[in-house]
């Protein structure tokens, strides 16, 4: 009997140290949960703001267009290849400096706030005129004479299965930084691209985004930081990442758009983002890594508008993809 008595205790005294166990564990495991909810409700933006006020037209725009009508759009989605300067007003009127034509065909584009302009190669439907050499050389058109000379080659280099570089360009003012998204080296079956930060003498300050290749990208301000938005050359997906002031993450990417939900097939990407008056504009086009389907041809491609809304903390859309009908 007194052996049972003694034991009685010892064996409360371990279900309760059992029990206590338990009760730290689903403790730690409560805890864990409520700082994932805490990290995602703290990293949903409640204001978003564009960070591309301060770029300009280009000063050279003006005394080279002194002969066309006007309005005017730099385009590089023309059947000449390179840059020209385009009259919008249905004459078919262009201009082209001798040198706008050094790059090649070319695709993405983006200003900064002396109005340099940026440039990116874009391949059409022969390697000619583009060769896999050349796909990753971004070229700068001086914003004063209007001269485009190449500004900075990036590491990596094209391949026959993928004879692309850089699809995106956009330019961060808070961060005087040029942001480019790159598929530089990917194959069909292995993904190495992502997102650069480039500096306005062409340094290449972070890698905010790596082994995701990218196309379409734009910063915007979130509760006073930095946020990058990148389109997928991959998926029809848009993903977000938390940048620090000098451009890199400080956050893994987190999906936000899907989309098709705003209408795109599935096999179109975020050619181009855009964060106008409260808008996250999305020019849409279809991509393969193939010169058959490209990112930069004048292909018709259409465009989609999100709107983020505050209350639930989502990208709801705004206008569902449709035909793109201004530059």
């Amino acid at each position: 009997m007194s052996g049972s008595r003694a034991t009685a205790p010892r064996m409360r005294a371990r279900r309760l140290s059992e029990l206590g166990r338990a009760g730290v564990g689903i403790g730690l495991i409560l805890a864990s949960l409520g700082m994932l909810w805490m990290w995602r409700a703290s990293t949903a933006p409640t204001t978003l703001a564009a960070t591309s006020e301060c770029v300009r037209q280009p000063p050279f725009v003006q005394a080279m267009a002194a002969d066309l009508p006007g309005p005017l759009a730099l385009a590089t989605d023309q059947p000449a290849r390179g840059l020209a300067l385009v009259s919008l007003d249905g004459s078919g009127r262009s201009y082209q400096h001798e040198s706008w034509d050094d790059g090649g065909y070319l695709g993405a584009m983006a200003f900064d706030e002396a109005g340099n302009v940026y440039l990116a190669p874009a391949p059409r439907q022969s390697l000619a005129d583009n060769p896999p050499a050349g796909a990753t050389t971004l070229w700068r058109v001086d914003g004063r004479t209007g001269v485009m000379r190449p500004f900075v080659t990036l590491p990596g280099a094209a391949n026959e299965r993928n004879p692309f570089g850089v699809l995106g360009l956009s330019y961060a003012c808070d961060l005087r930084l040029l942001i480019a998204g790159t598929v530089i080296g990917s194959t069909p079956d292995v993904e190495r691209g992502g997102v650069v930060a480039l500096t306005p003498d062409g340094l290449l300050r972070a890698r905010p985004l790596d082994g995701l290749d990218a196309m379409g990208v734009t910063v915007v301000r979130a509760d006073g930081r930095s946020m990058l938005l990148a389109g997928s050359a991959r998926r029809p997906v848009i993903v977000a990442v938390p940048l620090d002031a000098r451009g890199h993450a400080t956050g893994p990417p987190v999906e936000i758009i899907d989309l098709t939900a705003g209408g795109a097939t599935a096999s179109e990407r975020a050619r181009k983002l855009r964060f106008v008056n409260g808008e996250l504009i999305v020019d849409l086009v279809s991509f393969n890594y193939t010169l058959q389907v490209n990112a930069s041809g004048p292909s018709p491609q259409r465009r989609a508008v999100w709107r983020y809304d505050d209350p639930t903390k989502r990208w709801a859309i705004a206008r569902h993809a449709e035909q793109r009908t201004a530059p």
